[in-house]
């Protein structure tokens, strides 16, 4: 039995089998970092591009479920102690929370330009269900047209502060704060009442000029409404031109052009001015964590890029997590054209001065002025900034370029000073203070994670499996063969003894005696066979044998 076991491990191939191992290994090797990935991304590609007819465009044009959309207020709990130069003390209030809608209609593919053409609306709807508050509570607020009004042309056009006071005083009669007491729901999207009958000049220039500044809507012939969010809910938000990926999928979602401009007439400097990302619904596929989520928002009129911070796991599957800060303009000199007068005049890090964008003195930035310089906390009483609740943060999956959760946070603060020689603003503190602020957000729920998981990290597991397999079976088999091959050829084999006195011939006289030796099945299978086998001496026979 062990002669049969031993002729067996002589007879097998141990070259061909490590050859076949090698082999295997290659085409595991070829498979799992060229053809499959290759493949991977072609499937990708088709899926995630804005062409009629793929899903990803159904879900560009309308969004399946709404968006989370959350408002703060910042009631002023002490507004005397402030119109005579007190420090301000404010408390959050909230969140009503709201279902946002977006839907992009008028769609107009242009196929020689790769790019989709659509007018974006957005809808908010209430659901006091999921709100802390009614929308009925009465808060107290910095006015935003009379203050704003003021602070903006005592910045801007100083020459005209005696006209525009008398209208306000016309307009706001008996004017007695800089503060608003306002039912909720009225600030936020039902309307403020603004009487605009005054036949006065200075009333009629104050109102045009507002209703021209895109501060108030018309209500009727005599009076405007102004609001913060009605005048944009379920009604137009753009005429927008994106690519559509087609050509080059690194431009998939990237803005091209806004209500038919291709860049900003805003800021300072024509960088600043550029549409810089997508609109914050879309990202291209194939990033790196080196790539930067760059999105362009109308409401600030700017754009802004999220930064890779770590790993993370969103549903059980590998994510990566992105945030967003604001920087320190004044230290940053290729954003200086975001400043007034760099780097002098910019605004405090953190912040970002929303006045050219939104024609009021409001700044912008993360709630509580988390991230933000540590004075402009130190300056509201009742501020509470923390990373959870606070900060702008996104799990992103990089392959797919698939957003997976995501919360977009941004707080508008008044930037509040002294009205000069004015009787009753004139003693205003020098402060920026919070009004309110939103949170927008979304975070996919099984049916969508379920989707991402089959089509790609299913795919994308059982290519690992593949690759290990491969790399584990072709090198232990490679190496394993080699190893019996060489001990196969080095290994010593046992030669039966020969009867020198039977020779086939006679031996010739000599020192040396001569033996022809028959050759046969005692000597190594590699020799045996030849039909004219040498003579030997004896001498070395003995020595071959052992």
């Amino acid at each position: 039995m062990k002669a049969v076991e031993k002729m067996d491990l002589k007879d097998r191939n141990f070259k061909k089998i490590g050859l076949i191992c090698v082999f295997v290994l290659v085409c595991g090797m070829v498979f799992s970092y060229g053809i499959f990935p290759a493949i991977l991304r072609f499937m990708i590609k088709q899926n995630v591009l804005l062409k009629p007819g793929t899903q990803i465009r159904d879900m560009f044009e309308k969004i399946p479920f709404p968006l989370d959309f959350k408002l703060h207020i910042f009631n002023v709990t002490n507004p005397d102690d402030i119109m005579r130069g007190g420090k301000p003390r404010v408390k959050d209030i909230g969140p009503l929370y709201f279902e946002e809608w977006k839907e992009k209609y008028d769609t107009v593919d242009n196929v020689e330009e790769d790019t989709l053409t659509f007018t974006l609306r957005n809808t908010w709807i209430f659901r006091p269900d999921l709100s802390a508050l009614t929308g009925e509570e009465i808060v107290t607020v910095p006015h935003p047209l009379i203050m704003g009004v003021l602070l903006t042309v005592q910045r801007d056009r100083e020459a005209m502060m005696p006209l525009v006071k008398k209208g306000i005083n016309i307009l706001f009669n008996p004017l007695e704060s800089a503060f608003l007491k306002v039912r909720i729901m009225d600030l936020l999207f039902d309307g403020i009442y603004i009487d605009c009958s005054s036949q006065d000049f200075a009333a009629k220039a104050l109102c045009s000029g507002m209703d021209s500044e895109g501060a108030v809507s018309p209500y009727n012939e005599t009076h405007y409404k102004f609001s913060f969010f009605g005048m944009r809910n379920h009604t137009e938000a753009g005429r927008w031109v994106v690519y559509r990926g087609v050509k080059n999928i690194r431009d998939l979602g990237r803005v091209v052009s806004y209500n038919d401009e291709t860049e900003m007439d805003i800021w300072d400097g024509d960088e600043c001015n550029q549409y810089e990302g997508t609109d914050s619904t879309i990202f291209p596929p194939f990033l790196t964590k080196q790539d930067r989520l760059w999105a362009w928002s109308p409401e600030i009129c700017r754009s802004l890029g999220a930064h890779y911070v770590h790993k993370s796991k969103y549903a059980g599957l590998p994510m990566s997590y992105f945030e967003l800060d604001f920087g320190d303009l004044k230290n940053e000199p290729h954003n200086h054209c975001f400043c007034r007068d760099p780097p002098d005049d910019c605004p405090p890090k953190g912040t970002m001065d929303l006045a050219p964008c939104l024609g009021g003195p409001i700044i912008g930035s993360k709630p509580h002025f988390y991230d933000a310089d540590p004075k402009l906390i130190e300056a509201v009483d009742g501020l509470e900034p923390n990373k959870e609740a606070h900060d702008v943060y996104i799990h992103f999956e990089l392959f797919t370029g698939s957003p997976v959760s995501a919360a977009k946070r941004l707080q508008f603060s008044m930037e509040l000073g002294p009205i000069n020689d004015h009787e009753v603003f004139g003693q205003l503190p020098q402060v920026i203070l919070p009004m309110f602020w939103a949170e927008e957000g979304a975070s996919l729920n099984k049916t969508w994670t379920n989707q991402l998981k089959y089509q790609l990290f299913l795919g994308l597991k059982f290519n690992a499996t593949v690759k290990w397999l491969t790399i584990i079976i072709g090198t232990a088999g490679a190496i394993g063969s080699a190893y019996m091959h060489f001990r196969k050829d080095n290994k010593t084999t046992d030669v039966a003894p020969v009867d020198a006195s039977t020779p086939e011939t006679n031996t010739p006289s000599g020192k040396e005696s001569v033996v022809n030796v028959s050759l046969g099945k005692n000597l190594p299978p590699v020799i045996d066979g030849l039909d004219k086998p040498p003579k030997m001496l004896a001498s070395e026979l003995r020595q071959e044998r052992y």
